[in-house]
């Protein structure tokens, strides 16, 4: 039996509440939020990982973390839950099975926790990580008390998920890997729908065909109306509702004032205007407050509590986040990993930032996509002053023969390769400069290190 052909998981698939689960790869962003939020339903939970400093921190919060070697821990759990980027074939996960130990892969174990919650379940090609966030602090903000799981850790819970004592859950809902085909959401929120993850689907039509499974599961569908592809979806759903900038959304936005510092806006809806205040900069971020705060009023959301729910929302880490900043320098560290998201991003650098020299500093994010979208990811790149690129992060992949930087480089003028020691460089010139350090590998690394050379905190030699 086939992953799409299993019944949708149900709190009843869990093990007792105060049972043992172990989680393999536990350091990974959406496992780290599963962890907690298990904690919170009363499991004792503990795992493993190879990334000890994220292994650390998960210690600092209650969670014990073993060698993946210690087989004894993972016969003794009640439950054994693994993360995507694991293959089936591994030992520990083997051994689990060996033993008798149920395992769950962590899409099934998360749609098991929350499908018997009143559930929104946000997706997306992009924005998915901060209108998830968006939507779950409107919903904290009106006193619904949700549990929120997140893609990024948002500063103002100190983590990525959100422990909440009433019915209602607020998740990202993943693509990758089928994973948001394991939920069952009473409100499907979908901020866009592009050619991503190719590596699993093959082609955008096997794409948008498991979007559509997952938009139909829903009782209530959401989706940008700036986006073609989500739009293509709320065309064969009756009561689809829209939010964006388009003239004819449902709750239609626009900006009345933008700096550095956030954005006034206001929300247009079949029934009222909301004037409401957004910390983060950049019209996509107007568009992900209209889509969060749509979703809240839809769910049932006091509006008069909405106007101040997102003014102090500056994104989650990665999205956009200052690392350093002074007169003539700013360092920004930035998840964008596809086409469209490196263009919004530079965009919303310039309006926050205008007049400095904007340079971006970008590692490119799986052969495959770097063969599908080199040619958009160079475009997309020309629109900084300066544009560099990084070898590329492989992550779950094996290199692709004739796949490397250099398709980026070569697809337009200017785009040059990032060379050993150029960071210092690139923060030493006079003129008022934006520095952005893009992409979902270990390019943060980097952004971090140079934010602490900037700062003197640290004499470390950049190595690029």
């Amino acid at each position: 039996m086939t992953m799409t052909e299993l019944a949708l998981p149900r709190r009843a698939d869990l093990p007792a509440e105060g049972s043992s689960v172990f989680l393999l790869g536990i350091a990974g962003a959406g496992m780290r939020a599963l962890a907690m939020a298990l904690i919170a339903a009363g499991y004792r939970v503990s795992g493993s990982d190879r990334d000890d400093d994220a292994a650390k921190t998960l210690e600092e919060q209650g969670v014990r973390i073993f060698p993946e070697a210690d087989i004894g821990r993972l016969s003794s759990a009640a439950l054994v839950v693994y993360s995507s980027a694991l293959p089936e074939t591994h030992g520990a996960l083997l051994a689990a099975r060996s033993a008798g130990v149920p395992t769950l892969k962590r899409a099934r174990a998360l749609g098991a926790l929350v499908n018997d919650m009143r559930l929104v379940a946000v997706a997306g090609t992009h924005g998915k990580t901060t209108v998830t966030a968006m939507v779950a602090l409107a919903a904290e903000q009106s006193g619904l008390d949700p549990l929120a799981l997140v893609g990024g850790h948002v500063p103002q819970w100190g983590a990525n998920m959100r422990p909440g004592s009433g019915d209602l859950a607020v998740v990202e809902a993943d693509e990758y890997d089928r994973s948001f085909l394991e939920l069952d959401p009473d409100l499907a929120v979908i901020t866009s729908l592009e050619a991503e993850h190719l590596d699993c689907y093959g082609d955008l039509e096997t794409l948008e065909t498991a979007f559509e499974n997952f938009a139909c599961r829903a009782q209530k569908l959401l989706v940008c109306a700036d986006d073609p592809g989500a739009m293509r979806l709320a065309a064969r759903r009756e009561h689809a509702r829209t939010y964006g900038f388009a003239a004819d959304a449902t709750y239609r936005v626009t900006v009345v004032h933008s700096s550095r510092s956030g954005q006034s806006c206001l929300l247009h809806t079949p029934d009222i205007q909301l004037p409401f205040r957004l910390g983060a900069p950049g019209a996509h971020n107007a568009q992900n407050a209209a889509g969060a705060l749509a979703a809240a009023l839809w769910f049932g959301a006091d509006s008069t509590s909405l106007a101040g729910s997102l003014e102090h929302f500056q994104g989650a880490d990665r999205r956009l986040q200052v690392l350093f900043e002074s007169e003539r320098l700013v360092l920004i560290d930035d998840y964008a990993h596809h086409p469209t998201e490196v263009r919004a991003s530079l965009g919303a650098v310039r309006s926050a930032w205008p007049g400095r020299r904007l340079i971006v500093v970008f590692q490119p994010h799986l052969y495959s996509r770097t063969r599908d979208q080199a040619a958009a990811f160079a475009d997309a790149l020309s629109g900084a002053d300066r544009a560099l690129v990084l070898p590329i992060y492989a992550a779950r992949e094996t290199p692709i023969v004739g796949v490397d930087r250099d398709l980026i480089i070569g697809a337009a003028p200017g785009i040059e390769a990032m060379r050993p020691g150029e960071v210092r460089t690139l923060m030493s010139g006079d003129d008022p400069t934006a520095l952005v350090f893009m992409g979902a590998g270990d390019v943060t690394a980097l952004a971090h290190k140079a934010a602490r050379q900037a700062s003197g905190v640290t004499t470390d030699a950049l190595g690029d």
